[in-house]
């Protein structure tokens, strides 16, 4: 599979809600995989759909409310996004998860997202996720290279 895109999505002045944007840096910092791009994109919604349209493949990582403990991982086709109703899981759903859904037959991928544990206004992960922050770092990433894995054994 080629033209794989990494895609950081939050707030970084919102506590956990940076996750995704700080995955995102820490994962390229580390990447070695030349078919895999790393961005991040931040709460620019229109700047992420823009940056999308020449990936084959897109994996978005964000703060998602699923119900589990702060740390955990949920992970949702993108095509399958329009199952949750009013879209709930994410403070960043509205504009983007719906775009992609239209685009459901061109921009193929996954939400990767991480229970937060608090989201407010302030700078920096919440407690709880900080000192889970090598575990879930570890856990996005193979992940990541799980999904690459089944998509390309799938092709």
């Amino acid at each position: 599979m080629e033209n794989i895109m990494v895609l950081g999505i939050g707030n970084q002045l919102m506590m956990d809600d940076g996750i995704g944007i700080y995955l995102a840096r820490e994962l390229d910092k580390r990447s070695c995989a030349s078919n895999i791009s790393y961005l991040v994109g931040e709460s620019d919604i229109d700047y992420c759909l823009e940056q999308m349209a020449g990936a084959t493949f897109v994996i978005i990582l964000d703060a998602v409310f699923s119900g589990k403990k702060p740390g955990d991982l949920s992970i949702y086709p993108l095509a399958d996004l329009h199952e949750h109703d009013t879209l709930h899981i994410s403070p960043h759903n509205l504009h983007l998860f719906q775009a992609l859904y239209q685009q459901k037959d061109q921009i193929k991928g996954f939400l990767i997202g991480v229970e937060p544990h608090e989201i407010k206004f302030h700078i920096g992960l919440s407690q709880p996720l900080t000192q889970k922050w090598d575990l879930v770092l570890e856990a996005v990433k193979e992940t990541i290279e799980e999904i690459i894995a089944k998509e390309e054994g799938d092709a």
